[in-house]
């Protein structure tokens, strides 16, 4: 077993869990209908210009500026339309018109576009009053992307925004990485599963359903396990296995110092243990190690540990596994404590709460139930507040980092 005994403080933690892990290397080509969520691998440049051609911002009439004469009153002869998708053909004089709509290409010999609003058509003629500026709603031909230019970067994690942007370059198909395969383990002979009698001393399993939802948030390919009992030679079978056929593997609970807790034996054993403990209120057993190169992250048993844990240090390294570049920082907001807090000094710790207006704006409220098994309070916090490992007890009003869980989960 090697690493430091004392706990490490949470950036430390989370700066190695980003050091430690290597992104997937495989590569697929997937359907721009299939790439929303997945990660991309090769920068992708703009094949054609974007917008393709010049083209009009607004319904009205195309004309060359120059060839409208200065101020007062102007006269032109409509002489044809352009559609978007039914361009005019052919160049348009200078002297004369042509009715455009909204996207329509900008016709051979035109400049400008003089909205229908500023305009009154008397038949074939357009009566409207100068000066006109050149190149007046006008939208031009490259100015959101030039072909060639990068039109998204390596390591994006697409969005539905990106794939408009890839649909409108005419992509069809894109180069993502591989979903790394991870495995989410439950530990302790007393874990059923939902749905099953509850044996006497029994409780259900409420850290793999949990862990299993926040990574299908993810670009990763989930492998929800059975809980893992509490016979430290069945627990190897498992781990050796499953570190054969994952990219890595997540467990709760088994990794603190009880009579049962043979989760960190079993690791130093098989594999190697990097480091046992953070600096983190709640959560202080969280340990990551190897076995054959595949990282296990073991996070702790009660449910408000492990979801804190995971959204603090393993969410930004899971990331990084698939392949993001880089994993995107949570939002933070600077908010006041909307009641007093009673901390001691010496870990970090992350208050659940909810986020509420007073005093003429945004206030964190700590709920007054803030017990690592609390699963109710879990459910219905709508931010995380981050209070520094040398903070003590901290008076209402004071201003610290709120972390608001909607991007989060």
């Amino acid at each position: 077993m090697s690493g430091a005994t004392r706990p490490l403080p949470v950036e430390t933690a989370r700066r190695r869990l980003l050091e430690a892990v290597t992104p997937v290397a495989d590569v697929e080509t997937v359907p721009l209908a299939q790439a929303c969520g997945r990660v991309l691998a090769e920068p992708l440049h703009a094949p054609c210009d974007l917008p393709h051609w010049d083209n009009s911002a607004m319904d009205g009439y195309a004309l060359a500026a120059d060839g409208a004469g200065a101020a007062g009153e102007i006269r032109l002869p409509v002489i044809g339309r352009a559609l978007a998708g039914h361009p005019y053909r052919g160049a348009v004089p200078a002297g004369a018109c042509v009715r455009i709509t909204t996207g329509a290409a900008l016709p051979e010999g035109t400049d400008t576009v003089i909205i229908q609003e500023k305009v009154r058509r008397e038949g074939d003629t357009i009566v409207f009053e100068g000066p006109l500026r050149r190149g007046e709603n006008v939208r031009r031909a490259g100015e959101d992307l030039r072909a060639g230019e990068v039109a998204v970067a390596r390591g994006r994690w697409l969005t539905p925004l990106d794939i408009a942007l890839l649909a409108a370059l005419g992509l069809a198909a894109v180069p993502v990485r591989r979903r790394p395969r991870i495995a989410v383990l439950s530990s302790g002979d007393e874990l059923v599963p939902a749905g099953t009698p509850l044996p006497p001393g029994g409780l259900y399993d409420s850290n793999g359903p949990m862990l299993a939802a926040l990574l299908a948030r993810l670009p990763v390919e989930v492998e929800p396990q059975p809980p893992l009992g509490d016979d430290p030679a069945a627990i190897e079978t498992r781990l050796r296995a499953l570190a054969g056929c994952c990219d890595a593997l997540l467990s709760t609970g088994g990794v603190s110092v009880g009579d049962a807790d043979h989760i960190a034996d079993v690791l130093a054993r098989i594999g190697r243990i990097e480091w046992h403990k953070v600096a983190i209120k709640p959560g202080k057993p969280l340990l990551f190690g190897r076995i054959d190169g595949t990282p296990f992250f073991g996070l702790p048993g009660n449910p408000v540990s492990a979801a804190v844990t995971f959204l603090v240090l393993l969410r930004p390294a899971l990331l990084r596994l698939a392949g993001v570049e880089p994993p995107p920082e949570p939002l933070r907001l600077t908010l006041p404590l909307a009641r007093a807090v009673q901390k001691r000094p010496g870990r970090s710790e992350y208050l659940r709460g909810r986020l509420i207006e007073a005093d003429g704006g945004l206030q964190f409220e700590p709920f007054a139930a803030q017990g690592s098994h609390r699963l109710a309070p879990l459910s219905q916090a709508e931010a995380l507040a981050e209070l520094a490992a040398d903070r003590g007890d901290t008076p209402a009003g004071t201003p610290v980092p709120v972390w608001p869980l909607q991007g989060l989960l």
